[in-house]
């Protein structure tokens, strides 16, 4: 491939932007493994790219002239910011025939065992696959992940901090199963599909915001923003069988995890679990809503996803809805619910966790 390829176009000038926009003004929708990769994608390629964060593979690609290009990528924000940093149509991979598929390692390795999975089974003849990571990012993990399914395992020197693996990926009809994990004290299974935060162990926030679940109240309707494998939703449908539920996240594997474990254990429940950016463009007001905010986006520590969250939040809630928040103590969430409502509580916290019960 390295014959035909083109020199990349610096990525300031595509004017690229982060999703969502509200975030520190120096972070920037690329980094040095996005421009690394991107030193390889050549014209009339055709190649399917996997978690492109913002869409900074995706640009390069049409600015070389690539023939097609497809994708594989867990995070409804990814897509809306590839969307809108393109303006291209996004197509996902479903065994379209390509030359090449360009690899962002994610965080977790069996999110990336899935991806690659996912990938093999699709081809007929191994595909040259390039991997890059920021070398502060990138284990020994993901090096044995890519030997054990890849042939041809080469390392090419690394790039202001930028790791890179050349390698041909084999074609392979294996399926990653879901993780059944017990929850004992809820008497509750969770199926949780590769990738999904907490995917091994409970969420030790979620366990401590379950048990003051007693304070939450009756409510008819409630939204669990950022819902993850759905497990604060099960332990209030446990309390509270006749509410409605509305879970929502822009993970793919934690709706799909979400939507598992509810029909493992309690298929008749009211719920809609839907994979989207929280509380977007949702019209409905909502009795209670519940968020156990992230504070990482890919391997970005950032506050942004959880200020977007409230601020969403307060815009599906009337006057005597109720809010209610766990988070890590040291983000003080606190200050920034402060400036949008009036109401704040601290219900409980311990030496890492608070949680916050919050009204307009």
């Amino acid at each position: 491939m390295s014959a035909d390829l083109l020199p990349s176009a610096p990525f300031a000038a595509l004017n690229l932007q982060r999703y969502p926009v509200k975030h520190a003004k120096d972070l920037q929708a690329w980094d040095a493994a996005d421009a690394y990769l991107a030193s390889f994608i050549r014209k009339d390629a055709t190649f399917v790219l996997l978690n492109d964060s913002f869409g900074a593979l995706h640009a390069m690609a049409i600015q070389c002239g690539a023939a097609a290009v497809f994708h594989i990528n867990d995070s409804w924000c990814s897509r809306h910011a590839i969307e809108q940093n393109t303006r291209a149509d996004w197509i996902d991979y479903v065994d379209q025939s390509v030359t090449c598929a360009m690899v962002k390692l994610p965080k977790s390795l069996s999110m990336l065992e899935a991806q690659l999975l996912q990938l093999a089974s699709g081809v007929t003849t191994p595909v040259e696959v390039y991997f890059s990571g920021m070398q502060k990012h990138v284990s020994n993990g993901h090096l044995a992940l890519i030997k054990q399914y890849c042939d041809d395992v080469e390392y090419l020197p690394t790039q202001r901090k930028a790791r890179m693996y050349r390698a041909n990926l084999r074609p392979n009809q294996q399926r990653m199963l879901p993780y059944c994990q017990s929850v004992p004290e809820l008497g509750l299974t969770l199926q949780n599909v590769a990738g999904v935060f907490a995917e091994q162990k409970m969420d030790i926030g979620s366990r401590f915001f379950i048990e003051h679940f007693s304070q939450l109240p009756s409510a008819k309707t409630v939204a669990d923003v950022g819902c993850g494998n759905g497990l604060l939703s099960l332990a209030y449908h446990q309390r509270h069988p006749d509410a409605a539920l509305y879970l929502y996240d822009e993970s793919k594997v934690a709706v799909e995890s979400a939507q598992l474990s509810f029909a493992a254990n309690y298929p008749q429940a009211a719920v809609e679990i839907l994979h989207r950016d929280g509380l977007v463009d949702v019209a409905q007001q909502f009795d209670l809503i519940l968020i156990n905010p992230p504070f990482h986006q890919q391997n970005t520590i950032t506050t942004d996803i959880a200020s977007s969250m409230f601020t969403q939040a307060k815009r599906c809630m009337h006057a005597e809805s109720e809010l209610w928040v766990v988070a890590n103590r040291h983000l003080d969430y606190q200050a920034d619910l402060k400036k949008q409502f009036r109401r704040v509580h601290v219900v409980a916290q311990n030496a890492k966790f608070v949680v916050l019960k919050v009204m307009r």
